[in-house]
Order: structure tokens, then C-alpha cells, then sequence
């Protein structure tokens, strides 16, 4: 029966073998939970930054709002002046005058006239023409009459045609066929109308 040998073994020659190395541990849940959240909060943070750069862009080139008129005191106040200023009247510079001065007769035959006195002051710079066969009349009813042709024979101080200079006055008398109109105005009208028209009310 034989025996190994005995006494010190010898050394096993070789290449190096490595050291064992320790098993490889998996992720804890709660590691995967914090990454996922550190790249979810990740990317919302790059989101954020690329929503605040095209608003500041679009704001740059956006044309910007007009502001809001608003209405102070003031100016609402001028408008309400403005508002309830009428314009002035026109005050004219020729001045007639008109009274009922009665009936009176024809001197060629039975006509009957309604004849008015009649006065025209000149208050302007410039000469003014006065004319019997400017007037006409206008009735209570609105009737306009203008028949100086037809009055021609009346009996009364007929007006004279004159030019009056500026602060002259003439007087005379004007006739409508008809006794007893209501004649409410008169009205002065140079024909070709080179001169403003003047009205009054017969008194």
C-alpha cells in the first residue's frame, strides 16, 4: 500500500487567478423613485426656460397696446360748454322797420290796398339800394305775396328808390292789394341777391 508523500506541498505555478468579486447589489426603490423624479423636475425646469425666452421674444416684437383714453373732469366739463353754446345770432346792419298803416284806395279806380309804413336805416360801411320792387310780404298763413306791379296806383307816399350811404335812412310806404290782411313780416330782397336779405315783423 503506498502512501502520499508527505511534507510540504509545493507551490502551484500559473497565472494569477482574481479575487472573487462581491455580487453586484440592485437599485433601491427608492433610488429609482428620486432619479426619476430629478429628471422629471430636470426637465420641466428646461420647459420653463423655453416658454419664459419665446414670451419674452413674442413680447419683443408684439406692437404694444394703445393706452385706454380716459376723461378727466376738465375736459368733459369743455364738452358740455361746447355742447350747450349755440352760435350767436347775426346781428344785421340794415335795420327795417314795418307798421299796419290801414287801407287805401286806387287812384284809377275801386281797388283797396292794405298798406304798411316802412323804414330803412343803412347801419353798414357800404352803400345799400332800396327799392320798392325788393319787398314782399308774408300773411299770418304763410301766404307770400310780392306785387309791387299791382300796387303801382295805390293812393299812398310810395317808397322811393334811393342808394343810401352808410348811416342814411329813407321812409315811405308799401301796398298789397287786399283790405285787411294780416301781413305777419316783410322782407327786403335785392333781386340779383348782392345784398344780404333783411326781414321784420310788422307791428
Amino acid at each position: 500500500m503506498s502512501y502520499p508523500p508527505s511534507g510540504p506541498q509545493q507551490p502551484h505555478y500559473g497565472p494569477p487567478q482574481p479575487p472573487p468579486q462581491p455580487p453586484k447589489k440592485g437599485m433601491s426603490t427608492g433610488g429609482k423613485i428620486g432619479l426619476g423624479c430629478g429628471g422629471c423636475l430636470g426637465l420641466l425646469l428646461i420647459l420653463a426656460l423655453m416658454g419664459g425666452c419665446m414670451a419674452a421674444l413674442s413680447g419683443d416684437t408684439a406692437p404694444a397696446a394703445p393706452p385706454a383714453a380716459s376723461s378727466s373732469p376738465d375736459t368733459e366739463e369743455s364738452a358740455a360748454e361746447e355742447v350747450e353754446e349755440e352760435p350767436a345770432e347775426e346781428v344785421s346792419d340794415v335795420v327795417l322797420t314795418a307798421t299796419n298803416a290801414g287801407t287805401a284806395g286806387d287812384v284809377v279806380d275801386d281797388t283797396v290796398y292794405t298798406v304798411l309804413d316802412i323804414t330803412v336805416e343803412n347801419g353798414s360801411e357800404e352803400d345799400l339800394e332800396v327799392n320798392p320792387i325788393y319787398f314782399s310780404v308774408v300773411l299770418a298763413d304763410g301766404t307770400v305775396i310780392s306785387d309791387w306791379a299791382n300796387a303801382i296806383f295805390a293812393d299812398i307816399d310810395q317808397l322811393d328808390a334811393v342808394t343810401l350811404s352808410p348811416g342814411q335812412r329813407t321812409e315811405g310806404q308799401i301796398a298789397v292789394v287786399g283790405e285787411g290782411l294780416d301781413i305777419a313780416t316783410v322782407e327786403m330782397s335785392e333781386l340779383f341777391g348782392l345784398q344780404e336779405t333783411v326781414t321784420a315783423d310788422v307791428s
